[in-house]
């Protein structure tokens, strides 16, 4: 029996107990992150599937695993054997898991969740779909089933001083209080991990890659509440945080204070807050849910930060250069023996000797040949494919720098490509040259200019099943909001000047090869007309394009003068920190 399936059977037998006919594990934790600490990977360890996002529903018999277009591969590989059957989100035909639950659960059935891992939006929509159904989402099942857990992480948290977040925490309060006094509100609960490191200028270290810390915030009008593991803040931080009106006390501690605190009108986002959150509010209280104002706030870069984004992106720059030049050379060399994870491991050691890189953005993907279609692609030391000197291989790799984070995708040839692997390569980066300079109307939601990436790949009857575009967090989160660029029309918000968003089509035939190409991007105004005001992205990522895998035949004069500016601002920008070696490579790179 495989390792999941005792899982399961432990899983099945809490539910059993509890007299649960379902129970339902999310991917997200209590503050409904993207990325989590281990302690709340449930969803992966009773399905095997290691995806940053999916559903996972068990029931007596059964159990179903959903995962959305960027691990459609991964997910059918990762839970062979383990008794839950894969199920490919956004397929024709494909059922959502809450549309699954509905045409399955029958009238007075059970269905059970851990109330901190829904969203209080989530919870009422679940809820109001089954009104057959009982619900049971005060007890945590799958800890009861899981003798190992991992604990809450206890990792140090460090301030962003102002030459960096170029804002006040004092300043951003007050800007926060000034909102909740338009909306006539007494308080602001904010449970978003990256909004709170945001607001008090600190940052953490409790999730992988992410530089946030667990925690609550409640504002006031004139004090405020921090709800955390007070071993992480060092003596300093806290008397800053005195000063400032921030009192300190435990992770836990939220739902006893509200009860404390006079009856006022609450403002709190119902798609962040976790059920049993919500629930701890007093009935006296009147609450008001919007979607955060800080979320808001901190996806319009200001000045400081533009500025540190583009020095983040200089240093990014060079060590991919460095890093791409080192590849293209040791993989010719038969005695190296490189594989996939070989070169994360070298792109990492070379990012992280930079002065200001602290950590990566997130875990590299780097897929060679059939690999490269695999979309979140992670190889394993003990697993990864051996490269070779023909093909290509997909890397996309970030870092968090005291600057700001990057994420960048390159495809990199290693030797002889095919016609069919050029035409690809061709076809995604006249996509994402024609997002990237793009001039749209000021109030233009990103999903109106997802097609300018598709539409060549369109053309020849070619996809990808993922977004276009995702915000990028200054030091925080390389997946932010609110903005997005893509096909989902459930999220329509404006780009905005300040704004950093990523840019990166690509194209993934499964078993052959992949294609993505990533550049961040900052929106900017272009121009003010009679007509209004316009706005344009100007790219932050500089790192050369892939000259092996450029069919120059079907680029226009216009894209081919724009690659030979880019290629000119990138060497001018780089080429300072680069060595003669690494000046001339790159040189003869972008002439090719």
């Amino acid at each position: 029996m495989s390792e999941v399936k005792k899982r399961l059977a432990a899983l099945r037998e809490e539910m059993v107990k509890a007299g649960a006919d379902y129970y339902v594990i999310p991917s997200q934790d209590a503050h409904q992150s993207e990325y989590v600490a281990g302690y709340w990977r449930a969803r992966a360890y009773f399905s095997g599937f290691t995806g940053s996002a999916g559903t996972l529903i068990v029931t007596k018999d059964e159990a179903y695993v959903w995962a959305d277009g960027r691990y459609h591969i991964q997910v059918v590989k990762e839970t062979e054997g383990t008794g839950v059957t894969p199920v490919k989100m956004g397929l024709p035909g494909v059922l959502s898991p809450n549309e699954w639950l509905e045409k399955h659960v029958q009238a007075g059935e059970t269905v059970a969740y851990d109330g901190r891992t829904f969203s209080t939006k989530g919870s009422r929509e679940l809820e109001k779909l089954l009104p057959q159904a009982r619900f049971l989402f005060t007890e945590d099942l799958a800890g009861k089933a899981w003798p190992d857990r991992p604990s809450l992480p206890t990792g140090p948290i460090f301030e962003l001083g102002l030459d960096y977040t170029g804002e006040s925490r004092a300043d951003k309060l007050a800007r926060i209080r000034r909102h909740m006094t338009e909306q006539n509100a007494s308080y602001l609960m904010l449970a978003s991990l990256d909004d709170i490191a945001w607001t008090l200028n600190l940052r953490g270290s409790d999730i992988l890659y992410t530089p946030v810390f667990y925690s609550y915030l409640l504002i006031g009008q004139d004090k405020a509440w921090l709800c955390i593991d007070e071993k992480k803040l060092d003596a300093e931080i806290l008397s800053n945080l005195n000063q400032d009106g921030v009192d300190v006390g435990s992770y836990d501690r939220l739902p006893e204070l509200l009860g404390t605190l006079p009856a006022g009108k609450i403002l709190l986002d119902e798609a962040r807050i976790n059920k049993l959150l919500s629930g701890s509010v007093p009935e006296t209280w009147t609450v008001q849910s919007e979607t955060d104002i800080t979320t808001i706030y901190k996806a319009c870069k200001n000045e400081t930060e533009q500025k540190n984004f583009q020095i983040a992106h200089v240093k990014d720059g060079v060590a991919m250069v460095r890093f791409i030049k080192w590849l293209k050379e040791a993989v010719k060399e038969p005695d190296q023996k490189l594989d996939e994870y070989s070169v994360g491991e070298k792109l990492k050691e070379i990012r992280l000797s930079g002065d200001t890189c602290f950590d990566l953005s997130f875990g590299t993907i780097a897929g060679y040949g059939p690999n490269g279609s695999i979309i979140h692609y992670s190889a394993k030391k003990e697993s990864a494919a051996a490269l070779k000197p023909e093909g290509m291989i997909v890397v996309d790799s970030g870092g968090q720098y005291y600057e700001g984070t990057t994420d960048i995708t390159r495809t990199i040839a290693l030797g002889p490509v095919t016609d069919r692997m050029k035409l690809v390569y061709t076809l995604v980066l006249k996509g994402h040259l024609q997002l990237g300079n793009a001039v749209f109307m000021e109030g233009t939601e990103g999903h109106y200019l997802d097609i300018l990436a598709r539409e060549p790949l369109w053309k020849h009857g070619m996809d990808f099943r993922h977004g276009t575009g995702h915000g990028v967090g200054a030091t925080l989160a390389v997946h932010e909001g609110p903005q997005n660029i893509g096909l989902r029309k459930d999220v329509l918000v404006a780009l905005e000047p300040g704004m950093v968003t990523s840019d990166e089509p690509g194209y993934y035939p499964e078993g052959e090869f992949g294609v993505r190409i990533e550049n961040l991007v900052l929106t900017k105004e272009a121009c003010k007309t009679q007509d209004g005001r316009f706005l344009k992205f100007e790219s932050l990522t500089l790192c050369p394009y892939e000259p092996d895998l450029i069919d120059a035949s079907l680029l226009t004069q216009e894209e081919k003068n724009w690659l030979d500016s880019y290629n000119k601002r990138t060497y001018d920008a780089l080429s300072p920190y680069l060595t003669e070696e690494e000046k001339e490579w790159l040189a003869a790179e972008i002439s090719r």
